[in-house]
């Protein structure tokens, strides 16, 4: 895909499977805003569905969709007579081998990791992912607010800041339950989807200790508890962060 396919001139027809609801929002401002027609779907039966009409240049598929895994959507749209023929690309804030494995055999084009980015789906090679973050990131992108505040209405990207603030919360309260329960399973679902929201919205510390987190639950004797700490320690700044944005795109 060439840069100039995607800008409004060369405006593409993308399937956008995604279940959290503000990365979603944020997702597909981000691409209408590009040009692009959107269909937004949250769960991977919806996915398989919308796809199986057909009409779509781009798939952008997370790979832990309810209902069916994204990988396992992937595949079952490739198995359909029309599946070859768009091109897909999977999405993740996974920070695991496991992940990424998923991800590289289903059958998908391309792995993007969140947070989403034009310029990721105008240069990414067909067979490796886009390069995460360097551990020297500041632990905010004020750039990725500033896209939201030109995307939407100033009233709509506040609610939307101050809903994505209280998403992070109730995650990290499902998280901190699981690490204290022992449920590694559910920690780590909870420390992907704070990795994947924190990206989308610039809390970039945030994302980090969460993608570490969940790294480190599929490690024998990783410090968990601190991990989870570190998780908690940049939550509460990546919360004030969003509340600040809130309030400023009120004015």
């Amino acid at each position: 895909m060439t840069a100039d396919r995607t800008g409004g001139a060369h405006p593409l027809q993308i399937l956008l499977a995604e279940d959290e609801t503000v990365t979603r929002l944020a997702a597909r401002a981000l691409l209408e805003r590009a040009g692009h027609r959107v269909v937004a779907v949250e769960d991977g039966p919806a996915a398989v569905a919308a796809a199986a009409q057909g009409g779509f240049d781009l798939i952008l598929m997370d790979l832990d969709l309810p209902g069916l895994p994204g990988d396992e959507a992937v595949r079952a749209i490739r198995r359909r007579p029309n599946g070859a023929a768009p091109r897909i690309l999977m999405l993740t804030a996974s920070a695991t081998a496991q992940g990424h494995a998923r991800c590289a055999d289903c059958g998908a084009d391309g792995m993007l990791t969140k947070p989403l980015r034009l310029d990721a789906l105008s240069f990414l090679p067909a067979d490796g992912p886009q390069a995460a973050p360097p551990p020297t990131d500041p632990a905010f992108d004020e750039g990725a607010i500033r896209t939201m505040r030109e995307m939407l209405p100033a009233a709509r990207a506040a609610e939307l800041l101050d809903r994505t603030a209280a998403v992070l919360a109730q995650h990290w309260q499902a998280l901190d339950a699981a690490v204290k329960g022992g449920d590694r399973e559910t920690a780590g679902a909870m420390a992907h989807k704070i990795a994947g929201v924190s990206g989308q919205y610039g809390c970039l510390a945030l994302r980090r200790a969460a993608r570490a987190l969940e790294a480190g639950l599929q490690k024998p004797g990783a410090d968990q508890a601190q991990l989870a700490e570190d998780v908690a320690c940049t939550l509460t700044p990546a919360l004030d962060f969003l509340k600040r944005c809130a309030a400023a795109a009120r004015g």
